[in-house]
Order: C-alpha cells, then structure tokens, then sequence
C-alpha cells in the first residue's frame, strides 16, 4: 500500500470513529427516497444497525436491501460548507438471524459501545440487527480531492478525475 493510500485510509478510519451514528438513505417499495440514522457497530469492515420494524426505515431496508451511508465532517469544524470532509457508502444489506452467533456477539459489541440500551432493546422482539456490506463508495477531502472506495478496509483508493 503506498503511503498516500495510507494516509487517505486513516482519515477515513478518523472520520468514521467521530460517529456513534451513521446517517443513510434508502429506497422504499414505491421508489421513494428515506433518509434516516441509527446507532452503529463496526466490525470486519461491515456496519452494523439495531433497528425497530416500527421505524419506517427499517421496512426499507428489508425490502431494497441497499442503503447508502454518509458519514460528514461537522458544519462547525468545516473550512468550507461546500466542501466538507466526507465519506458516501454504497452498501448490500442482511439481516443477521436472532439464532446466530454473530446476532449475541454483535449485540454484546453495540452493549459495550452504548450502554445499558441495549439490555432493554435486546428483550423487544420487533427489533432486527443488519449488516451493511460495503459495495463501492466515494471519500471527498474538498474540492478537486474525491477518491473512489472499492473495498471495506479502504485499501484500494483512486482519485476521481473529469476526465
């Protein structure tokens, strides 16, 4: 890996551990955009979301089973509002079965990360965990500084160019 994807890939690594909430967007069954958050786990490079069925959202996400995520610098902290810092995720979407092992490991994951939340989410049988495999993405440093992400561990970035 060269040094600048290196540096490239620990500023998103940086930006994504700003947020203990992704900000997404989805497609419902009519073809009508949502766009919403929810608390986040990360793991192996996927991003994981604790849901309730009664958040429209989450019907979204079951039924288009695509999601992009956004992940954007502060609007106080930014140099230029037209310019912000940011990171755009197109992501394949699961749901991971309440019989599985990766459903207690991630759920005891989000309980280290929020608290005693979970222990009462955890009993409400309408919730549903999901995973949000990465497909492709874009990270934008400012003007004229956009990368392409193929892969989840951001190790192959290439600049986005006019041409």
């Amino acid at each position: 890996m060269s040094t600048e994807t290196e540096s490239l890939r620990t500023e998103i690594e940086t930006l994504i551990e700003r947020f203990k909430t992704v900000q997404f967007a989805c497609v419902n069954e009519s073809n009508e955009p949502l766009a919403s958050y929810a608390p986040f786990v990360r793991h192996n490079g996927d991003f994981y979301i604790y849901v309730s069925a009664l958040a429209p959202h989450t019907a979204c996400l079951k039924t288009t089973p695509t999601a992009s995520l956004l992940f954007i610098e502060e609007e106080q902290v930014s140099r230029n509002l037209f310019a912000r810092l940011r990171l755009i995720l197109q992501c394949s979407v699961t749901e991971v079965g309440r019989d599985g092992q990766d459903y207690e490991t991630m759920l005891d994951r989000f309980a280290d990360k929020f608290g005693p939340t979970i222990a009462m989410l955890r009993q409400l049988p309408d919730f549903s965990l999901l995973r949000m495999e990465i497909t492709s993405g874009r990270f934008v440093k400012g003007f004229g500084a956009a990368y392409s992400v193929t892969d989840k561990a951001f190790n192959q970035l290439q600049q986005v160019t006019g041409k």
